[in-house]
């Protein structure tokens, strides 16, 4: 059904091109299917009112400064992109959720990549396979970080979290004679 509906409609549009298309003789003149408005109002040598010439109108709508400006609009910022690099230093690939949109983005172990972003301030966390790995919190600064010759405004590096030493503590030994003493 829908098949033949298509064929009828392009079917109509070819025969209605070529009507249109074509010259025809209107009281011993050519009409083309371009459309000319200066033609259109004298038309042999007489004024058509009934033509629409949208020179001749003038908006009544006001400029965009005119326009009333919501007070929250106007103390945010205007939007700015910040560009970044973000350093894996693990032996893990790391996947980034990506700020513009609903991709993820893979990190490769010792590798790095640049992160675009439209917040100055914004958490961002790293994942190994599904779960969270390493959680950021960015601030940045515009072209405040000097990476392979370009100025990027924030660089961020994970690091795999290395285990705390615990510090050695001596136990007192009891000496003979109640005498306490380290060693």
């Amino acid at each position: 059904m829908e098949k033949k509906l298509l064929c009828f409609i392009l079917f109509l549009g070819l025969i209605g091109g070529c009507v249109t298309a074509g010259t025809s003789v209107r009281q011993g003149r050519e009409l083309y299917s371009t459309v000319n408005v200066t033609n259109l109002q004298q038309y042999e040598g007489v004024e058509n009112e009934l033509v629409f010439n949208p020179t001749e109108v003038e908006s009544e709508l006001p400029q965009l400064g005119d326009l009333p400006y919501p007070a929250p609009l106007k103390k945010e910022r205007r939007a700015r992109k910040y560009t970044g690099i973000i350093k894996n230093k693990t032996q893990y690939e790391v996947t980034v959720p990506a700020g513009n949109s609903s991709a993820t983005l893979v990190i490769p172990a010792h590798g790095f990549i640049e992160y675009t972003a439209w917040a100055r301030h914004f958490n961002l966390t790293a994942y190994r396979d599904g779960k969270p790995f390493y959680c950021m919190q960015i601030n940045a600064n515009p072209r405040t970080y000097p990476y392979m010759c370009k100025k990027y405004d924030f660089l961020i590096e994970i690091v795999k979290a290395k285990p705390i030493k615990k510090k050695y503590r001596k136990k007192r030994k009891k000496r003979p004679g109640g005498v306490e003493a380290y060693g």
